[in-house]
């Protein structure tokens, strides 16, 4: 799962259960292990007048350290796509999963969902997605040559390819996949930056780790 497959689902939901109503938010895939699933926006006032307020900065996190369904996740997404709508329309609700988030939750589940008011992370506990931490890697050339590396945060991987195209003179460049723990301690970048590595680490890089 990835911040373009997150995007894609939202756009399909959007239309079939939303009128289209909502913008895009931003995207976040992570490992949270407490939360399968979190949206969140700040309130800006609206001129001068109390109470008068709009709704900004919409962010809506997926988690993907448990072993669960496409489906599932599904259901996480639309779950937090209600929260989005309630926040959005300005609808006032009896709680955080109060009547109306309720009445939306048994709408969406007539439909096949499976959308719930408390997390499952406890009954998932048993079962992460791997046994070794996966890290996403890019590996850039550039026109002189030189070669760099850096762990990639996931959610930024479509976001770091367009200036790639846009602004990095490189002669080619590679994702790729690892459990290698040796990147436990790198930073997980969301821009151009890197380590700097030899011609010979970029060719054992090149046949010992998965391209994607």
């Amino acid at each position: 799962m990835t911040a373009q497959t997150l995007r894609e689902w939202f756009t399909t939901f959007n239309a079939q259960y939303f009128g289209n109503t909502l913008p895009e938010p931003h995207f976040v895939v992570n490992h949270a292990k407490r939360t399968l699933g979190q949206f969140s926006c700040h309130k800006v006032r609206c001129g001068l007048l109390p109470g008068r307020w709009k709704t900004t900065g919409y962010t809506i996190k997926v988690s993907e350290f448990y072993h669960t369904s496409d489906h599932d996740r599904q259901s996480v997404l639309l779950h937090e796509m209600i929260h989005f709508y309630i926040a959005y329309t300005q609808t006032r609700d009896t709680s955080a999963h109060g009547k109306v988030f309720r009445q939306w939750m048994q709408r969406l589940n007539a439909d096949g969902w499976n959308i719930t008011i408390t997390s499952r992370h406890a009954m998932l506990a048993t079962v992460p997605t791997t046994d070794k931490q996966q890290y996403l890697l890019l590996a850039i050339r550039l026109s002189n040559g030189k070669c760099y590396l850096s762990v990639v945060n996931p959610a930024y991987r479509h976001h770091l390819e367009q200036m790639i195209h846009n602004h990095c003179q490189a002669d080619e460049f590679h994702w790729l996949r690892t459990n290698d723990s040796r990147y436990a301690g790198w930073s997980a970048v969301r821009t151009l930056r890197g380590k700097h590595i030899t011609q010979d680490e970029w060719e054992r890089l090149m046949s010992e780790t998965v391209i994607l």
